[in-house]
């Protein structure tokens, strides 16, 4: 481990900070998924603008987010794939319309999967889509079952990526791809400690694990038995779902709906204005794409 690294984690570690049990994060989806989606859209992750001038709505730029980590894929009509941490089924939806693939989602939230099934049901296509409950950490799949696996923003729940990606490859197809999101540090950690102790107050509030970096999926992919194809810093074209989960979280929660009570008490300590873009600042902490493939030894 890098010294910048050990830094981080015993930063992390000095405001009593560790990653949250596959049992905790299911706990939290399965009381809070519902007002959680209506942050997003629908959806359970960042939407994807163009810049600045770009007024799409959170759920139109979420859809977009979803089409990019599609084409990364490369499916094909009939392609079996598996939507790793598939939230209330958006992006599955989404993605065997698009591609005409046969999607398997899961997610380790029976209430995920519950709102995944009606979402599938609702508009016919329990044909091509089934939903189950499954630990990332264990997927419950014969090795070589998938020709691609999305994880959209879900691998950010689990501290160790390495161990998640074994899994993925194991059941990819030789062949197969993998998209993924991730949440990354981008730059130097601060030595503000109201800064660290936000950051890592907002970390707690969504059951995410320690940020990595970017260069740690290297490793990641290496350990796997992955080729690493791109990353793709994605930080500029994200960072705009911050005001508008801030709204989203405010109305909500004057609606008097119940949110998870670290959310609340971050909201109760924050304006909007904290939550506005600044364009002259680059981001410490950010957004990556990673896609990667199972080497095909029979080439």
């Amino acid at each position: 481990m890098g010294l910048k690294k050990l830094l981080q984690r015993t930063r992390y570690h000095s405001w009593n900070f560790k990653a949250s049990t596959p049992a905790e994060v299911a706990e939290f989806y399965d009381q809070y998924n519902r007002v959680i989606a209506q942050f997003y859209g629908g959806n359970m992750h960042y939407g994807y603008w163009d810049g600045p001038d770009d007024d799409s709505s959170i759920e139109v730029a979420a859809a977009r987010l979803t089409e990019i980590m599609i084409d990364k894929l490369r499916i094909k009509p009939g392609d079996r794939v598996l939507d790793l941490g598939c939230g209330p089924g958006k992006p599955a939806v989404q993605m065997a319309k698009t591609t005409g693939a046969q999607v398997v989602g899961v997610s380790i939230s029976s209430k995920d999967v519950e709102l995944a099934g009606f979402r599938a049901e609702a508009l016919n296509l329990q044909d091509q889509l089934s939903f189950q409950v499954a630990d990332a950490n264990d997927l419950p799949f014969e090795p070589d079952s998938f020709d691609a696996v999305l994880a959209l923003e879900s691998i950010v729940h689990m501290e160790d990526r390495a161990h998640v990606l074994r899994q993925i490859a194991r059941v990819l197809k030789p062949g197969g791809r993998v998209a993924l999101t991730d949440f990354i540090q981008r730059g130097p950690i601060s030595d503000d400690e109201d800064e660290q102790r936000a950051l890592v107050e907002m970390l707690k509030a969504w059951r995410a694990a320690p940020l990595v970096e970017i260069e740690d999926y290297v490793e990641f992919a290496q350990h796997a038995g992955l080729i690493l194809d791109e990353t793709i810093d994605i930080t500029q074209q994200t960072k705009y779902t911050f005001p508008y989960t801030y709204a989203a979280m405010r109305d909500q929660l004057e609606r008097g709906a119940k949110l998870p009570p670290e959310l609340a008490a971050i909201l109760a300590d924050t304006t909007a204005e904290d939550w506005k873009i600044d364009e002259s600042v680059d981001p410490a902490e950010g957004v990556v794409i990673v896609v990667a493939h199972k080497p095909d030894q029979r080439r």
